[in-house]
């Protein structure tokens, strides 16, 4: 029965994991790493990521160097970040590459604010979705009398808490991020 509670506990605990990696990669005011370090770039016959094949720095608040450790690929990582579109320009400098952010408007600020509520929305939804499966897990033990009702309200109750905290932690996430878009 505890064991409900705890594959609970450890699936909302992915859910949000999941929302945290997902919105790593939306851009805010600043310049940062994750932005270019996943795309990929088809390098030596292969697709492979730009932290595999370069070192990625942020100079400043504006700008991220992507340095390739084999000069030779420095075409194909030009192109592998003009085709991620990710609104920015790429500089290619001859010895590495300069992604030059641009200032974000009001209007992309706000769009970006749209994009982490729907990705919020869906987390949510997966996460009803886990409350929802322990929860028939848990009135299936009921009917096979392997707990008693006062154990299967007390184990709803606890997993209906247990989705409010990881909701309130996923908006916090949410406005954390807000307010950095908003910089």
């Amino acid at each position: 029965m505890e064991n409900i509670i705890k594959q609970t506990e450890d699936k909302l605990e992915k859910a949000i994991e999941y929302f945290i990696d997902e919105i790593r990669g939306v851009r805010t005011g600043r310049a940062s790493s994750m932005l270019v370090e996943d795309i990929k770039c088809d390098v030596y016959g292969q697709n492979m990521r730009v932290k595999d094949i370069a070192s990625v720095t942020v100079p400043d608040a504006v700008s991220i160097l992507v340095s390739p450790w084999d000069k030779s690929n420095i075409k194909s990582l030009e192109k592998g970040l003009e085709e991620a579109n990710l609104g920015v320009s790429v500089v290619n400098t001859g010895e590495n590459i300069r992604v030059v952010l641009p200032e974000l408007s009001s209007e992309r600020r706000e769009e970006l604010k749209k994009i982490i509520n729907k990705k919020a929305e869906e987390v949510k939804v997966s996460m009803r979705n886990i409350r929802r499966e322990a929860v028939d897990e848990i009135k299936k033990q009921e009917k096979d009398k392997e707990i008693s009702e006062d154990e299967k309200d007390r184990l709803e109750k606890k997993i209906q808490e247990e989705l409010d905290e990881k909701i309130e932690e996923l908006e916090e996430l949410v406005s954390k991020k807000e307010e950095e878009i908003s910089k």
